[in-house]
């Protein structure tokens, strides 16, 4: 006994046509003829080959072959894993991935995307911390741990000290306010350089931008008098922002790219903070 491929119906091995559809059973070769239920469509009847995915008769999916991804440009099987047809090149469209997670109230298994569980409205994310909140709450510790005001006390004063002669050198010479700018880069850059790490040099930097800031106008008084101070204020303002901004830029630099050459110059001047 054999099936037709057509109707499906069981026909002695004698019979050319089928008699129930006229079906032309002497195109079939031998093995689409095996009477085999188990390897038999469940659409059409026709015997199907070993490891089909389709039925080469109706194109029916057989129930539980594997599916296997195709290109959509070509036609061509397509590996897993994989971004690009090894035929044609044609970028394949990978299916999202669907993660679930349980409801921290009842339990429920909800998709990732789910903000509010729908059985009890609770706050998936209720508890939980942003990754990025979290690393940026590492950073900031770990910089605020290294922040140690006495190691950083006498490079300042120095630094705040060579400042204030720089400003007052510069004025005299007739640099005007940019006095105030060439002596925060001279004095917090050689001085932010001998601090043990970029955290207390910043905070030196910025110390000394401030102290030399807020001592601008007063300097400028005391060299060239009242009338002289309230026309500097006058004309060119403070620079307090900028000054301080810059010692912080300044300190920073310094103390990452020139520890070591101004460390060395240090040392054999035999001065004992270090």
């Amino acid at each position: 006994m054999v099936k037709c491929s057509r109707c499906g119906i069981e026909i002695k091995d004698d019979h050319n046509i089928c008699p129930n559809c006229g079906n032309d059973l002497t195109d079939l070769d031998e093995s689409s003829l095996q009477s085999d239920e188990n390897n038999a469509c469940s659409n059409c009847g026709a015997a199907l080959k070993e490891d089909a995915t389709f039925c080469d008769k109706c194109g029916n999916r057989i129930d539980g072959a594997d599916e296997v991804p195709k290109c959509e440009s070509c036609g061509s099987e397509i590996p897993e894993n994989v971004l690009f047809c090894p035929t044609c090149g044609a970028k394949v469209k990978q299916k999202p991935q669907v993660i679930n997670r349980a409801c921290p109230n009842c339990g429920l298994e909800l998709e990732n995307d789910i903000v509010f569980c729908p059985e009890c409205g609770s706050n998936v994310f209720a508890g939980e911390k942003n990754d990025a909140v979290i690393q940026s709450a590492v950073l900031s510790n770990s910089f605020l741990d290294k922040i140690n005001l006495n190691v950083i006390m006498i490079p300042t004063a120095l630094s705040v000290i060579t400042s204030i002669i720089l400003s007052l050198i510069g004025l005299l010479i007739g640099f005007s306010w940019f006095s105030f700018i060439l002596a925060i880069i001279i004095s917090v850059g050689f001085f932010s350089a001998t601090i043990n790490n970029e955290a207390n040099a910043t905070v030196s930097g910025l110390i000394t931008g401030l102290i030399l800031g807020l001592l601008e106008n007063p300097l400028v008084e005391f060299l060239f008098g009242a009338f002289v101070s309230g026309f500097y204020e006058g004309f060119f303002g403070g620079h307090l922002l900028i000054l301080i901004v810059l010692g912080i830029i300044c300190a920073y630099i310094s103390n990452v790219f020139l520890k070591s050459n101004v460390r060395g110059i240090v040392e054999k001047l035999g001065i004992s903070w270090l």
